[in-house]
């Protein structure tokens, strides 16, 4: 270890805040900092009102995370990772935005920016890989993963479901080997931002329920060793919590008190019958009447009644220049969804609320929304229509309008309906008095809003200075939780073998009234058939979250679907009545989507957004659907299937591969959601030799594909740009481990035992066999770690090397170490003899409780040197370790879950680093 350099001065909140945002803080933004800062401690509530900046908190959490950077790291208070979780998907989200902008700021400082500069040296001090600030989306359900640094600073922007169920060990789009991985980051050294936390009442129950359930457990962390939740709302309940409001140095604020006094005038209307018409007719009359064109925002409670206004305002004949139209709802990937957004937030034709307010407009531009704009915009507009709703969901819409006080012209128009529902046959019924999403509410709103009429054009004024006044407190019904028990905790960190029938995680942080009941879908030109892979890893930006129930319905014609196993690469059909909560569904590009999201009547092509990575499939029909070719005889020949038995040499194949690409860069149009430039830039990067690795779809791949990193639950990782031999990446991932260990502040004897574990992790591969895996044309003069063969001739290399299918090098290693402790026993402590073997069997995600054995049945052994001391153990991988459960067992009792967990993912996520090829001199070792 060397001296740790000297961190330079921590700058005041106001220099920092400032740095970054180009003006002064509001005074409640100053104060909570400073709070913070003197007492250490987060409110357990921070109720302002929207429009005055509650994304502040992130400037407050970075800050405070730099400003003890100079403290050892077992005395940090401030947690590593910041959580900001709302409780549904946000597609137009100002505060991943404005992370994002402190993020690069920190990364690339202006050399006159001494706060951001001081900031981002202190920042990236704390950090393994050296980065001053990491920002993590988890907002779908696919292959979106936490920092792979624990001691990386992050801010982590996250829906509910994607936190809660990661917290718990099932997270929602992640193999089952990453789990501990995803639990250990989602449930320690975390602060967690709970942005409107009266959507999410559970949660604030569940964390503090899981901690009494870990009583007993060394708190390896310190305070950081449980995550610490704070509310974000206006509308919270302060009864027994500490609650930060605004005050009168507020209230003197010239700019926070024209937001408070903001003119929001809004018409009550009732209707009768459809909702999408009296929602498009109101949206119409208030254009119809605009002296200058607007932005005019219409909230709907559902996607199906958000598709059904979309489509009345689409249809309508203006009698002037037809408005701009735009639909967005949670049901939207985000390919698709940037479109929209770029719309919404652009300074000339959208209405984000900081453009300059004396533009002119061109035209009227519409957008019809569902909840996805209630939270997280930052936009403001001239009108506004919606739908009836609950108290709390109409003070968010009502704070997208005339949202900073400058549009004295600002209306709204709210429009009460009966609730009624479809009928098999089309026809709406009444439901009595329940409305979907807000139940009883909406008919309490109403009356209320009808009591604070002041004039006879039945309009009310709800500035958001007396918006809590008129509409009182809310009467949302408190959804029911499960009790959480340790048992059930106990079921849930077997990650490697789930019980069956275990207990879904969904009730303990959704309630069992309405659970988030939701599969995750993504669509691609060639969906696997069943037992094949997929490839690429399907990613997060793909992905759009549909209600279980729905998708049921909308899939019923089709047949068995295509779900993703849990190693996020194979496949299985399955019936549509066996899909499960999480579940990862794979459909044609030609099904149930369109430019604006999910649409069960929907049959036009949509973008592959894996092209990209994956290449062209080399299949005719999929040619043809994309850009309208017809190259069966092409296809058959780049395959090496010819017209007569005799084989097609790869000069012939590659001839008619370059053939195809041409054809299908001569289209006179690109395919649907492609630029003509963009599409032959794609083909210009894609190569002609054909490659099939097996069981995924033969294509031509790109020349420069994005690196992937493979998946943790394979020894894909076992492949690399070159060799290196084991005892150097045993060092590499060892010295990495230390340091992230140190910079968490472990204490001692732990950060010992991690890392001896990273440096032996990987023994097991000097078994023989596995070396003739990894290097199957020559002998090495060293065992290897890593190979360098391209990735296509892996499952083949493997069945020439005799090791088993599915056999875990990591188990080899684990019997190794038994026998080198077995040899010193005095060496460590019981329980660090068992943290060892663990840290070692687990550094792929098994033996959580145990490590499965393969068919096998040979009499070799493996052998390997431990500090001098050769040892050697039966090669046998049909042989069971039955010590193991006990082992994870103690090690649960002693560390905790979440403690466990987070030793685990030190080890591996310092492999997963250096196995991606980071280099091992730029591991921060101050």
């Amino acid at each position: 270890m060397v001296d740790r350099p000297a961190l330079p001065a921590m700058p005041g909140f106001l220099a920092f805040y400032r740095a970054v945002n180009g003006r002064s803080p509001f005074p409640w933004q100053a104060r909570l900092a400073r709070q913070v800062e003197e007492t250490e401690e987060w409110p357990d509530e921070i109720g302002v009102p929207t429009g005055l900046g509650k994304t502040a908190c992130l400037d407050i959490a970075v800050w405070w995370l730099a400003s003890q950077a100079d403290r050892r790291p077992g005395d940090r208070t401030a947690p590593t990772r910041v959580w900001w979780v709302v409780n549904r998907r946000i597609l137009v989200d100002s505060t991943a935005d404005h992370a994002e902008r402190i993020c690069q700021l920190l990364l690339d400082p202006a050399p006159d920016h001494t706060a951001l500069r001081s900031v981002s040296a202190r920042l990236a001090s704390l950090s393994a890989s050296g980065n001053p600030l990491e920002i993590k989306r988890l907002r779908g359900g696919f292959a979106a993963g936490t920092p792979r640094d624990p001691s990386q600073p992050a801010v982590i922007l996250s829906t509910l479901p994607m936190y809660g169920s990661r917290l718990l060990f099932r997270g929602y789009g992640v193999s089952r080997s990453m789990r501990p991985i995803e639990a250990a980051m989602a449930g320690t050294d975390s602060l967690v931002l709970l942005d409107e936390a009266h959507l999410a009442p559970h949660l604030r129950k569940l964390l503090p329920d899981l901690a009494d359930c870990e009583s007993g457990a060394e708190p390896l962390l310190g305070s950081r060793s449980r995550p610490r939740l704070v509310s974000l709302t206006a509308t919270g309940d302060p009864a027994g919590r500490s609650r930060f409001d605004l005050d009168d140095a507020d209230e003197r604020n010239e700019t926070v008190r024209n937001r408070l006094d903001a003119a929001k005038s809004v018409e009550l209307r009732t209707a009768k019958g459809s909702p999408e018409r009296a929602l498009a007719a109101a949206t119409v009359e208030l254009l119809k009447h605009a002296p200058l064109p607007v932005a005019c925002l219409v909230f709907v409670n559902t996607p199906a009644t958000a598709r059904g206004v979309f489509e009345r305002l689409r249809r309508q004949k203006w009698k002037a220049k037809a408005p701009a139209l735009e639909l967005l709802t949670g049901r939207t990937r985000e390919h698709e969804a940037e479109r929209i957004r770029q719309r919404i937030l652009d300074p000339s034709d959208g209405f984000p609320a900081n453009c300059d307010i004396r533009r002119a407009r061109e035209g009227h531009l519409v957008v019809v929304a569902t909840q996805t704009l209630e939270v997280g915009a930052d936009i403001d507009a001239d009108y506004l229509v919606t739908e009836g709703c609950g108290v709390r969901a109409l003070t968010q819409r009502l704070g997208r309008l005339n949202r900073l006080g400058l549009r004295p012209h600002a209306r709204g128009v709210y429009i009460h309906v009966p609730p009624m529902t479809k009928t098999g046959r089309g026809k709406r019924v009444s439901t009595g008095d329940r409305w979907p999403v807000y139940g009883e509410e909406p008919a309490a709103v109403l009356t209320r809003l009808q009591d604070a009429v002041s004039d006879a054009a039945d309009e009310v004024k709800l500035s958001p200075r007396r918006v809590r006044g008129i509409l009182g407190d809310p009467d949302e019904p408190t959804k029911r939780a499960p009790e959480i028990l340790p048992g059930l905790l106990w079921e849930w960190v077997k990650t490697t073998t789930p019980p069956a029938g275990e207990a879904p995680v969904e009730p303990y942080f959704s309630g069992i009234a309405d659970p988030d009941f939701s599969v995750s879908v993504i669509w691609r030109l060639h969906v696997p058939a069943d037992g094949e892979r997929l490839w690429p890893r399907a990613r997060d930006r793909e992905a759009v979250a549909v209600p279980i129930a729905e998708a049921r319905m909308s899939l019923a014609e089709r047949g068995p679907v295509c779900r993703l196993g849990a190693d996020g690469a194979e496949v299985e059909n399955v019936e549509v009545g066996r899909l499960r909560p999480g579940d990862r569904i794979i459909l044609p590009s030609n099904a149930l989507l369109d430019e604006f999201g999910w649409n069960p009547s929907a049959a036009e092509e949509v973008r592959d957004l894996s092209l990209r990575e994956s290449g062209l499939p080399l299949d005719a029909e999929i040619l043809r659907r994309l850009c309208g070719i017809s190259v069966a005889p092409l296809v058959r020949t780049a395959l090496g299937e010819g017209e007569s038995d005799e084989p097609v040499d790869r000069a012939e194949r590659e001839a008619a591969a370059g053939q195809i690409l041409e054809a299908a860069g001569a289209v006179s149009a690109p395919p649907v959601g492609w630029a003509m430039e963009e599409w032959r830039e794609l083909l210009m990067n894609l190569s002609p030799r054909v490659v099939a690795p097996r069981g995924e779809v033969a294509r031509l791949p790109a020349r420069k594909p994005p690196r992937e990193t493979p998946s943790d639950e394979h020894d894909e990782m076992s492949l690399g740009p070159e060799a290196i031999s084991l005892a150097g990446h045993g060092a590499a991932v060892a010295n990495r481990a230390a340091a992230i260990a140190r910079l968490l502040g472990l204490p001692e004897e732990t950060a010992a035992v991690i890392r001896q574990a990273a440096l032996l992790h990987d023994i097991g591969k000097a078994d023989r066999r596995f070396q003739r895996w990894l290097v199957p044309a020559e002998d090495s003069p060293e065992p290897v770690a890593k190979s360098s063969m391209p990735r296509d001739q892996w499952s083949a290399a493997r069945d020439k090397s005799d090791w088993p299918r599915g056999g875990r090098h990591e188990d080899l290693s684990a019997r190794l170490v038994t026998r080198w402790i077995e040899q010193h026993p005095d060496g460590l402590v019981p329980s660090m003899r068992d943290l060892l073997v663990h840290l070692v069997i687990s550094h792929h995600g098994k033996g959580r409780p145990l490590v499965a054995p393969v068919p096998d049945g040979t009499a070799t052994r493996v052998a390997a040197t431990i500090e001098g001391v050769e040892v050697d153990a039966p090669a046998d991988l049909e042989l069971t370790d039955w010590h193991q459960p006990a082992r994870f067992h103690r090690l649960n009792r002693s560390f905790g879950r979440w403690g466990l967990a987070v030793l685990e993912a030190v080890v591996r996520r310092a492999d997963h680093s250096v196995s991606a090829a980071t280099k091992t001199d730029s591991v921060n070792v101050q």
